[in-house]
């Protein structure tokens, strides 16, 4: 009974110790509205690449509604595609190094990096 136990409480150490996630992407993410009324692309736009710099992200504009973003952590780095409209936006993994990214799975890391994302993103949108 002891070792069935002992086995047991293992077991759940080792599951809680996992470093592994399921890969999601974070789509249809509203845009927060403003008193003042509805944000244009531009200011949509320019609010995103704020909260990127302010986390340490490296962002560009691709094309209009588009941009990319690049994470690097020490020996991490982490790129996604964040496409935007007046409604709504989505943060979609793109490609990483060192994340053991497996087509399945993904560093646990990652869900926190892009949720912090998100809600800088929320913040700056909110904000103006």
């Amino acid at each position: 009974m002891k070792k069935a136990a002992f086995a047991l409480l293992t077991l759940l150490t080792l599951s809680a110790c996992s470093t592994s996630v399921p890969i999601r992407n974070f789509d249809a993410n509203p845009v927060p509205q403003m008193a003042s009324g509805q944000h244009d692309l531009e200011s949509i736009k320019t609010n995103i690449l704020k909260a990127c710099m302010k986390l340490g992200w490296t962002c560009r504009s691709n094309a209009e509604g588009q941009i990319l973003g690049k994470l690097d952590i020490r020996k991490h780095q982490l790129r996604v595609d964040i496409t935007f409209n007046e409604q709504e936006y989505s943060i979609d993994y793109k490609d990483s190094i060192n994340l053991d990214y497996n087509g399945e799975k993904i560093h646990r890391q990652y869900i926190n990096w892009v949720t912090n994302l998100m809600r800088n993103i929320d913040a700056e949108l909110a904000y103006k």
